[in-house]
């Protein structure tokens, strides 16, 4: 069952439902409620750690879980922070794009904060909230500085017949 991890104080907004089936957030954790969902809806929900699950009801009264759920990073945009999340609630024939319920997540930013998310600059904690030290950098696979063993390897072709390359970014 697809759900969607958080932490702190975020605005929910629902942005976009194509849906027939009525949806509803289902929240666990720090956060412990039930939000039925219309294009408009809001909320806010705050705690140290809390999931969103998605849930569709076929008009059968039954409740069932959003079969995938796409959720955004988290990005900076002016003076928040937000997250785009995109649900699917059932794949049909010639259907399987993420628009059944999309909602924005929204919380203040500070001045200070660090831009959560922000291409190219990575930003990790670990459970105590302390900054994880910086990723080693390795050489490029054809780089100056690869080993003759390591462009040999990467220069022939494959099993398949294409040589192995390594994206430069």
């Amino acid at each position: 069952m697809p759900a969607v991890s958080m932490s702190g104080t975020w605005r929910i907004t629902v942005v976009g439902k194509e849906s027939a089936f009525a949806q509803r957030l289902v929240f666990s954790g720090d956060v412990q409620k039930i939000l039925e969902l219309g294009v408009g809806t809001s909320a806010s929900a705050s705690g140290r750690r809390w999931r969103l699950r998605f849930e569709h009801n076929r008009g059968d009264g039954v409740w069932r879980p959003n079969v995938s759920v796409e959720a955004g990073a988290i990005v900076r945009c002016g003076n928040e922070f937000q997250r785009l999340i995109a649900t699917k609630d059932v794949y049909w024939s010639g259907d399987r794009g993420h628009d059944d319920l999309k909602l924005l997540l929204t919380r203040p930013a500070s001045a200070g904060d660090p831009e959560e998310g922000a291409a190219g600059v990575p930003f990790a904690v670990d459970v105590n909230l302390h900054g994880l030290p910086d990723m080693p950098v390795l050489p490029a696979m054809d780089g100056a500085d690869a080993t003759p063993e390591r462009l040999r390897s990467y220069g022939r072709p494959g099993p398949a017949g294409t040589p192995l390359r390594r994206r430069s970014f």
